[in-house]
Protein backbone atom coordinates (compact mmCIF):
# COMPACT_ATOMS: atom_id res chain seq x y z
CA UNK A 1 0.00 0.00 0.00
CA UNK A 2 2.79 2.36 1.04
CA UNK A 3 4.72 1.43 -2.11
CA UNK A 4 1.73 2.29 -4.34
CA UNK A 5 1.30 5.58 -2.53
CA UNK A 6 4.96 6.46 -3.08
CA UNK A 7 4.64 5.58 -6.76
CA UNK A 8 1.55 7.79 -7.07
CA UNK A 9 3.30 10.69 -5.35
CA UNK A 10 6.36 10.25 -7.57
CA UNK A 11 4.22 10.25 -10.69
CA UNK A 12 2.42 13.40 -9.56
CA UNK A 13 5.71 15.17 -8.91
CA UNK A 14 7.13 14.02 -12.26
CA UNK A 15 4.05 15.23 -14.17
CA UNK A 16 4.13 18.54 -12.33
CA UNK A 17 7.81 19.03 -13.23
CA UNK A 18 7.26 18.07 -16.87
CA UNK A 19 4.25 20.32 -17.35
CA UNK A 20 5.42 23.10 -15.08
CA UNK A 21 2.00 23.26 -13.40
CA UNK A 22 1.37 22.39 -9.77
CA UNK A 23 -1.70 23.39 -7.78
CA UNK A 24 -0.06 26.59 -6.57
CA UNK A 25 0.97 27.78 -10.03
CA UNK A 26 -2.42 26.81 -11.42
CA UNK A 27 -4.13 28.92 -8.76
CA UNK A 28 -1.83 31.81 -9.61
CA UNK A 29 -2.67 31.51 -13.31
CA UNK A 30 -6.38 31.34 -12.53
CA UNK A 31 -6.06 34.56 -10.57
CA UNK A 32 -4.19 36.18 -13.48
CA UNK A 33 -7.03 35.29 -15.84
CA UNK A 34 -9.66 36.63 -13.43
CA UNK A 35 -7.71 39.86 -13.02
CA UNK A 36 -7.27 40.52 -16.74
CA UNK A 37 -10.41 39.08 -18.33
CA UNK A 38 -13.14 41.56 -19.23
CA UNK A 39 -16.66 40.85 -20.54
CA UNK A 40 -16.87 41.00 -24.33
CA UNK A 41 -19.27 43.94 -23.97
CA UNK A 42 -16.39 45.91 -22.39
CA UNK A 43 -13.62 44.93 -24.82
CA UNK A 44 -11.40 47.57 -26.40
CA UNK A 45 -9.67 46.94 -29.72
CA UNK A 46 -6.79 48.81 -31.37
CA UNK A 47 -7.19 50.36 -34.79
CA UNK A 48 -5.32 48.08 -37.20
CA UNK A 49 -5.25 47.65 -40.97
CA UNK A 50 -6.79 44.18 -40.57
CA UNK A 51 -8.46 42.74 -37.50
CA UNK A 52 -9.18 39.02 -37.76
CA UNK A 53 -11.47 36.88 -35.61
CA UNK A 54 -11.02 33.11 -35.47
CA UNK A 55 -13.81 30.83 -34.37
CA UNK A 56 -13.20 27.68 -32.33
CA UNK A 57 -16.00 25.88 -34.18
CA UNK A 58 -18.03 26.50 -37.33
CA UNK A 59 -21.23 25.29 -35.66
CA UNK A 60 -21.94 27.49 -32.62
CA UNK A 61 -24.29 30.46 -32.54
CA UNK A 62 -22.01 32.34 -30.12
CA UNK A 63 -19.12 32.59 -32.55
CA UNK A 64 -21.33 34.15 -35.22
CA UNK A 65 -22.75 36.50 -32.59
CA UNK A 66 -19.18 37.41 -31.64
CA UNK A 67 -18.40 38.25 -35.27
CA UNK A 68 -21.36 40.60 -35.09
CA UNK A 69 -20.32 42.11 -31.75
CA UNK A 70 -16.75 42.75 -32.87
CA UNK A 71 -17.74 44.20 -36.23
CA UNK A 72 -20.42 46.46 -34.74
CA UNK A 73 -17.82 47.76 -32.30
CA UNK A 74 -15.37 48.45 -35.13
CA UNK A 75 -18.07 50.15 -37.23
CA UNK A 76 -19.40 52.34 -34.45
CA UNK A 77 -16.18 53.10 -32.57
CA UNK A 78 -13.48 53.07 -35.25
CA UNK A 79 -15.19 53.64 -38.59
CA UNK A 80 -14.61 50.22 -40.17
CA UNK A 81 -16.88 49.56 -43.15
CA UNK A 82 -15.57 46.31 -44.68
CA UNK A 83 -16.49 42.78 -43.53
CA UNK A 84 -14.86 39.74 -45.16
CA UNK A 85 -15.51 36.10 -44.31
CA UNK A 86 -14.18 32.62 -45.05
CA UNK A 87 -16.81 32.16 -47.74
CA UNK A 88 -17.16 32.10 -51.52
CA UNK A 89 -15.95 35.28 -53.23
CA UNK A 90 -18.78 35.27 -55.78
CA UNK A 91 -21.34 34.47 -53.08
CA UNK A 92 -19.95 37.34 -51.04
CA UNK A 93 -20.78 39.70 -53.89
CA UNK A 94 -24.38 38.45 -53.82
CA UNK A 95 -24.46 39.27 -50.11
CA UNK A 96 -22.98 42.68 -50.84
CA UNK A 97 -25.80 43.36 -53.29
CA UNK A 98 -28.32 42.43 -50.61
CA UNK A 99 -26.92 44.65 -47.84
CA UNK A 100 -26.76 47.53 -50.33
CA UNK A 101 -30.51 47.26 -50.93
CA UNK A 102 -30.84 44.35 -53.35
CA UNK A 103 -33.73 41.94 -53.55
CA UNK A 104 -34.27 38.80 -51.48
CA UNK A 105 -34.13 38.05 -47.79
CA UNK A 106 -31.34 37.93 -45.25
CA UNK A 107 -31.75 34.14 -45.20
CA UNK A 108 -31.26 34.01 -48.98
CA UNK A 109 -28.15 36.13 -48.63
CA UNK A 110 -26.72 33.87 -45.89
CA UNK A 111 -27.16 30.84 -48.14
CA UNK A 112 -25.44 32.66 -51.00
CA UNK A 113 -22.16 32.70 -49.03
CA UNK A 114 -21.81 29.17 -50.34
CA UNK A 115 -21.11 27.04 -47.27
CA UNK A 116 -23.69 25.26 -45.12
CA UNK A 117 -22.00 26.55 -41.95
CA UNK A 118 -23.40 30.00 -42.74
CA UNK A 119 -26.99 28.88 -43.38
CA UNK A 120 -27.93 30.07 -39.90
CA UNK A 121 -30.35 32.51 -38.36
CA UNK A 122 -27.42 34.17 -36.58
CA UNK A 123 -25.73 34.97 -39.89
CA UNK A 124 -29.02 36.15 -41.34
CA UNK A 125 -29.43 38.48 -38.35
CA UNK A 126 -25.95 39.94 -38.94
CA UNK A 127 -26.69 40.56 -42.63
CA UNK A 128 -30.05 42.08 -41.76
CA UNK A 129 -28.30 44.49 -39.39
CA UNK A 130 -25.82 45.45 -42.13
CA UNK A 131 -28.65 46.19 -44.53
CA UNK A 132 -30.52 48.27 -41.93
CA UNK A 133 -27.34 50.16 -41.10
CA UNK A 134 -26.67 50.91 -44.77
CA UNK A 135 -30.19 52.25 -45.26
CA UNK A 136 -29.31 55.08 -42.87
CA UNK A 137 -25.95 55.94 -44.46
CA UNK A 138 -24.68 57.88 -47.44
CA UNK A 139 -22.88 55.86 -50.12
CA UNK A 140 -19.42 56.70 -48.76
CA UNK A 141 -20.28 55.23 -45.36
CA UNK A 142 -22.07 52.04 -46.35
CA UNK A 143 -20.76 48.64 -45.25
CA UNK A 144 -19.34 46.32 -47.92
CA UNK A 145 -19.28 42.51 -47.64
CA UNK A 146 -16.79 40.07 -49.22
CA UNK A 147 -15.93 36.38 -49.22
CA UNK A 148 -12.23 35.53 -49.48
CA UNK A 149 -12.53 31.79 -50.19
CA UNK A 150 -12.61 30.12 -53.62
CA UNK A 151 -14.22 26.68 -53.26
CA UNK A 152 -17.31 27.38 -55.38
CA UNK A 153 -17.84 28.24 -59.07
CA UNK A 154 -21.37 29.34 -59.93
CA UNK A 155 -21.65 32.82 -58.38
CA UNK A 156 -18.18 33.67 -59.67
CA UNK A 157 -19.14 32.55 -63.17
CA UNK A 158 -22.37 34.55 -62.99
CA UNK A 159 -20.48 37.68 -61.97
CA UNK A 160 -17.82 37.18 -64.63
CA UNK A 161 -20.19 36.48 -67.52
CA UNK A 162 -22.62 39.20 -66.52
CA UNK A 163 -19.72 41.59 -67.15
CA UNK A 164 -18.40 39.93 -70.33
CA UNK A 165 -21.83 39.75 -71.98
CA UNK A 166 -21.98 43.54 -71.85
CA UNK A 167 -18.54 44.33 -73.23
CA UNK A 168 -17.50 41.25 -75.23
CA UNK A 169 -20.51 39.00 -76.03
CA UNK A 170 -18.55 36.74 -78.38
CA UNK A 171 -15.94 35.97 -75.73
CA UNK A 172 -18.68 35.40 -73.17
CA UNK A 173 -20.43 32.93 -75.45
CA UNK A 174 -17.25 31.02 -76.22
CA UNK A 175 -16.07 30.62 -72.64
CA UNK A 176 -19.54 30.09 -71.25
CA UNK A 177 -19.46 26.79 -73.12
CA UNK A 178 -15.80 26.02 -72.37
CA UNK A 179 -16.27 26.44 -68.62
CA UNK A 180 -19.53 24.49 -68.34
CA UNK A 181 -17.84 21.60 -66.50
CA UNK A 182 -16.71 23.90 -63.70
CA UNK A 183 -19.90 24.10 -61.66
CA UNK A 184 -21.12 23.74 -58.08
CA UNK A 185 -23.29 20.70 -58.79
CA UNK A 186 -20.29 18.50 -59.54
CA UNK A 187 -17.63 20.44 -57.64
CA UNK A 188 -16.87 17.53 -55.30
CA UNK A 189 -16.84 14.69 -57.83
CA UNK A 190 -15.62 16.16 -61.09
CA UNK A 191 -13.34 14.11 -63.28
CA UNK A 192 -9.77 15.38 -63.11
CA UNK A 193 -9.62 15.67 -66.89
CA UNK A 194 -12.64 18.00 -66.89
CA UNK A 195 -11.20 20.16 -64.12
CA UNK A 196 -7.83 20.41 -65.84
CA UNK A 197 -9.49 21.28 -69.13
CA UNK A 198 -11.54 23.96 -67.38
CA UNK A 199 -8.43 25.30 -65.68
CA UNK A 200 -6.74 25.66 -69.05
CA UNK A 201 -9.76 27.56 -70.39
CA UNK A 202 -10.01 29.98 -67.46
CA UNK A 203 -6.27 30.71 -67.70
CA UNK A 204 -6.74 31.54 -71.38
CA UNK A 205 -9.76 33.71 -70.61
CA UNK A 206 -7.85 35.68 -68.00
CA UNK A 207 -5.06 36.25 -70.52
CA UNK A 208 -7.60 37.56 -73.04
CA UNK A 209 -9.10 39.89 -70.45
CA UNK A 210 -5.68 41.28 -69.60
CA UNK A 211 -4.81 41.75 -73.29
CA UNK A 212 -8.07 43.70 -73.75
CA UNK A 213 -7.84 45.62 -70.49
CA UNK A 214 -7.85 49.11 -71.97
CA UNK A 215 -10.73 48.30 -74.33
CA UNK A 216 -12.81 46.72 -71.58
CA UNK A 217 -12.21 49.61 -69.19
CA UNK A 218 -13.23 52.08 -71.88
CA UNK A 219 -16.51 50.19 -72.30
CA UNK A 220 -17.16 49.88 -68.57
CA UNK A 221 -14.93 51.19 -65.78
CA UNK A 222 -11.66 50.23 -64.15
CA UNK A 223 -13.50 49.16 -61.00
CA UNK A 224 -15.91 46.88 -62.89
CA UNK A 225 -13.03 45.38 -64.85
CA UNK A 226 -11.02 44.61 -61.72
CA UNK A 227 -14.03 43.01 -60.05
CA UNK A 228 -14.69 40.85 -63.12
CA UNK A 229 -11.04 39.78 -63.14
CA UNK A 230 -11.35 38.86 -59.46
CA UNK A 231 -14.30 36.58 -60.30
CA UNK A 232 -12.17 34.90 -62.96
CA UNK A 233 -9.25 34.50 -60.56
CA UNK A 234 -11.54 32.82 -58.00
CA UNK A 235 -12.61 30.29 -60.66
CA UNK A 236 -8.99 29.69 -61.59
CA UNK A 237 -8.00 29.21 -57.94
CA UNK A 238 -10.76 26.65 -57.29
CA UNK A 239 -9.82 24.70 -60.42
CA UNK A 240 -6.17 24.84 -59.35
CA UNK A 241 -7.05 23.35 -55.96
CA UNK A 242 -9.10 20.54 -57.47
CA UNK A 243 -7.24 19.86 -60.70
CA UNK A 244 -3.58 19.93 -59.75
CA UNK A 245 -1.27 18.25 -57.28
CA UNK A 246 -0.95 21.39 -55.17
CA UNK A 247 -1.07 20.98 -51.38
CA UNK A 248 -4.77 21.80 -51.00
CA UNK A 249 -4.67 23.37 -47.52
CA UNK A 250 -1.50 25.36 -47.97
CA UNK A 251 -2.48 26.59 -51.43
CA UNK A 252 -5.98 27.49 -50.27
CA UNK A 253 -4.64 29.56 -47.35
CA UNK A 254 -2.25 31.39 -49.67
CA UNK A 255 -5.08 32.13 -52.08
CA UNK A 256 -7.25 33.39 -49.20
CA UNK A 257 -4.49 35.69 -47.98
CA UNK A 258 -4.06 37.05 -51.50
CA UNK A 259 -7.81 37.70 -51.76
CA UNK A 260 -7.87 39.49 -48.41
CA UNK A 261 -5.06 41.76 -49.57
CA UNK A 262 -6.89 42.29 -52.88
CA UNK A 263 -10.02 43.35 -50.97
CA UNK A 264 -7.95 45.75 -48.89
CA UNK A 265 -6.39 47.25 -52.02
CA UNK A 266 -9.71 47.41 -53.90
CA UNK A 267 -11.49 49.14 -51.03
CA UNK A 268 -8.67 51.62 -50.53
CA UNK A 269 -8.47 52.45 -54.24
CA UNK A 270 -12.18 52.95 -54.90
CA UNK A 271 -13.68 53.77 -51.51
CA UNK A 272 -10.76 55.20 -49.49
CA UNK A 273 -11.16 52.54 -46.80
CA UNK A 274 -8.02 51.81 -44.77
CA UNK A 275 -9.24 48.98 -42.50
CA UNK A 276 -11.09 45.70 -42.85
CA UNK A 277 -12.44 43.03 -40.50
CA UNK A 278 -12.06 39.36 -41.45
CA UNK A 279 -13.50 36.21 -39.88
CA UNK A 280 -12.77 32.52 -40.30
CA UNK A 281 -11.64 29.38 -38.52
CA UNK A 282 -9.05 29.64 -35.73
CA UNK A 283 -6.66 27.66 -37.93
CA UNK A 284 -6.81 30.28 -40.70
CA UNK A 285 -6.79 33.42 -38.57
CA UNK A 286 -3.88 32.49 -36.28
CA UNK A 287 -0.35 33.54 -37.18
CA UNK A 288 1.82 30.48 -36.58
CA UNK A 289 0.66 27.86 -39.10
CA UNK A 290 -0.01 25.04 -36.65
CA UNK A 291 -2.72 23.31 -38.71
CA UNK A 292 -1.89 19.81 -39.93
CA UNK A 293 -0.86 19.82 -43.59
CA UNK A 294 -0.53 23.60 -43.81
CA UNK A 295 2.92 25.02 -44.35
CA UNK A 296 1.83 28.64 -43.98
CA UNK A 297 -1.70 29.59 -42.93
CA UNK A 298 -3.59 32.70 -44.08
CA UNK A 299 -2.92 34.57 -40.85
CA UNK A 300 0.83 33.93 -41.13
CA UNK A 301 0.82 35.34 -44.68
CA UNK A 302 -1.02 38.43 -43.49
CA UNK A 303 1.24 38.90 -40.47
CA UNK A 304 4.32 38.58 -42.69
CA UNK A 305 2.93 41.21 -45.07
CA UNK A 306 1.43 43.65 -42.57
CA UNK A 307 3.47 43.11 -39.41
CA UNK A 308 1.69 44.38 -36.31
CA UNK A 309 -1.01 45.93 -38.51
CA UNK A 310 -2.59 42.48 -38.55
CA UNK A 311 -4.33 41.92 -35.21
CA UNK A 312 -5.54 38.38 -34.63
CA UNK A 313 -8.25 37.39 -32.15
CA UNK A 314 -8.74 33.71 -31.36
CA UNK A 315 -11.60 32.04 -29.52
CA UNK A 316 -12.03 29.16 -27.12
CA UNK A 317 -14.79 27.43 -25.16
CA UNK A 318 -15.11 25.38 -22.00
CA UNK A 319 -17.97 23.23 -23.28
CA UNK A 320 -19.71 23.26 -26.62
CA UNK A 321 -22.72 21.66 -28.27
CA UNK A 322 -22.30 22.37 -31.97
CA UNK A 323 -23.53 21.43 -35.44
CA UNK A 324 -21.23 19.69 -37.93
CA UNK A 325 -21.34 17.13 -40.73
CA UNK A 326 -20.77 13.61 -39.46
CA UNK A 327 -17.46 12.32 -40.85
CA UNK A 328 -19.01 8.92 -41.59
CA UNK A 329 -22.53 9.66 -42.82
CA UNK A 330 -22.14 13.33 -43.86
CA UNK A 331 -25.37 13.92 -41.93
CA UNK A 332 -25.57 17.34 -40.30
CA UNK A 333 -25.98 16.68 -36.59
CA UNK A 334 -25.19 17.90 -33.10
CA UNK A 335 -22.02 16.98 -31.20
CA UNK A 336 -20.74 17.83 -27.72
CA UNK A 337 -17.23 18.50 -26.39
CA UNK A 338 -16.10 19.52 -22.91
CA UNK A 339 -12.51 20.62 -22.56
CA UNK A 340 -10.32 19.32 -19.77
CA UNK A 341 -6.78 19.63 -18.40
CA UNK A 342 -5.61 22.33 -16.00
CA UNK A 343 -2.81 23.36 -18.37
CA UNK A 344 -5.31 24.82 -20.86
CA UNK A 345 -6.64 28.34 -21.12
CA UNK A 346 -10.12 26.86 -21.50
CA UNK A 347 -10.01 25.59 -17.93
CA UNK A 348 -8.46 28.73 -16.52
CA UNK A 349 -11.24 30.71 -18.16
CA UNK A 350 -13.86 28.34 -16.78
CA UNK A 351 -12.70 29.06 -13.22
CA UNK A 352 -13.35 32.75 -13.83
CA UNK A 353 -17.08 31.95 -13.78
CA UNK A 354 -17.96 34.36 -16.58
CA UNK A 355 -20.34 33.81 -19.49
CA UNK A 356 -17.74 35.21 -21.89
CA UNK A 357 -14.52 37.12 -21.64
CA UNK A 358 -11.96 39.05 -23.69
CA UNK A 359 -8.24 38.89 -22.98
CA UNK A 360 -5.73 41.18 -24.72
CA UNK A 361 -2.29 39.59 -24.40
CA UNK A 362 -0.46 42.92 -24.63
CA UNK A 363 -2.27 44.15 -21.51
CA UNK A 364 -0.92 41.29 -19.36
CA UNK A 365 2.75 41.83 -20.26
CA UNK A 366 3.39 43.13 -16.72
CA UNK A 367 2.49 39.69 -15.35
CA UNK A 368 5.69 37.71 -15.99
CA UNK A 369 4.35 34.31 -14.91
CA UNK A 370 1.19 34.62 -16.97
CA UNK A 371 3.12 35.92 -19.98
CA UNK A 372 5.48 32.94 -19.73
CA UNK A 373 2.44 30.65 -19.63
CA UNK A 374 0.93 32.30 -22.72
CA UNK A 375 4.21 31.65 -24.54
CA UNK A 376 4.04 27.89 -23.99
CA UNK A 377 2.37 25.53 -26.47
CA UNK A 378 -1.03 24.16 -25.50
CA UNK A 379 -4.17 22.77 -27.21
CA UNK A 380 -6.63 25.34 -28.59
CA UNK A 381 -10.00 24.19 -29.95
CA UNK A 382 -10.29 24.25 -33.74
CA UNK A 383 -13.37 22.35 -34.95
CA UNK A 384 -14.24 22.59 -38.62
CA UNK A 385 -17.29 21.72 -40.70
CA UNK A 386 -16.80 17.94 -40.28
CA UNK A 387 -16.70 16.04 -36.99
CA UNK A 388 -17.14 12.62 -35.44
CA UNK A 389 -18.05 11.35 -31.99
CA UNK A 390 -14.65 9.66 -31.98
CA UNK A 391 -12.90 12.99 -32.44
CA UNK A 392 -14.41 14.26 -29.21
CA UNK A 393 -12.72 11.46 -27.28
CA UNK A 394 -9.28 12.41 -28.61
CA UNK A 395 -8.19 15.97 -27.89
CA UNK A 396 -5.65 15.98 -30.71
CA UNK A 397 -8.45 15.43 -33.24
CA UNK A 398 -10.23 18.69 -32.48
CA UNK A 399 -7.48 21.00 -31.24
CA UNK A 400 -4.32 22.61 -32.59
CA UNK A 401 -1.11 22.95 -30.58
CA UNK A 402 -0.55 26.69 -30.39
CA UNK A 403 1.52 29.15 -28.45
CA UNK A 404 -1.34 31.53 -27.62
CA UNK A 405 0.67 34.74 -27.46
CA UNK A 406 2.29 34.04 -30.84
CA UNK A 407 -0.78 32.69 -32.61
CA UNK A 408 -3.07 35.51 -31.48
CA UNK A 409 -2.99 39.03 -30.09
CA UNK A 410 -6.09 38.39 -28.00
CA UNK A 411 -8.57 35.63 -27.28
CA UNK A 412 -12.28 35.50 -26.54
CA UNK A 413 -13.66 32.85 -24.23
CA UNK A 414 -17.17 31.39 -24.26
CA UNK A 415 -18.02 29.25 -21.24
CA UNK A 416 -20.94 27.33 -22.75
CA UNK A 417 -21.37 27.44 -26.53
CA UNK A 418 -24.69 26.30 -28.03
CA UNK A 419 -25.58 25.04 -31.53
CA UNK A 420 -26.18 27.32 -34.48
CA UNK A 421 -29.83 27.72 -35.40
CA UNK A 422 -30.03 26.45 -38.96
CA UNK A 423 -32.26 28.20 -41.51
CA UNK A 424 -35.16 25.97 -42.46
CA UNK A 425 -36.66 26.05 -45.95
Amino acid sequence: MKKNLLIAISLFIMISVLTGFDSESTNTLQQSVKSNLVPVSEMELPSKTIIGFGEATHGNKQFTTLKSDIFKYLVEEQGYRVFAIEGDFGGGQKVNEYILGGSGTAQDAAKAIGFTIYNTEEMAALLSWMRSYNEQQEAKDKIHFYGFDMQRYDHNKNGLFSYLKKIDPALASKYGISLANLNDKTVYDQKQAHVQEGLSHIINLIERMKENKSVYIAKSSEKDYELALAFAEAIKQNATLRGTNANYNNTRDRFMAEKVLWILSFEKKYYSRENIFIAGHNGHIEKTSTSMGITICMGAYLAKTLGDQYYSIGSEFYESSFIANDATTNERKEFYVKNSGNDRLALLFAHANMKDGFLDFAKVSHDENFTAYLNRAQPISAIGAVFSGLYGKMEKMYTLQMIPAKAFDAIIFVRTATPSVMITD
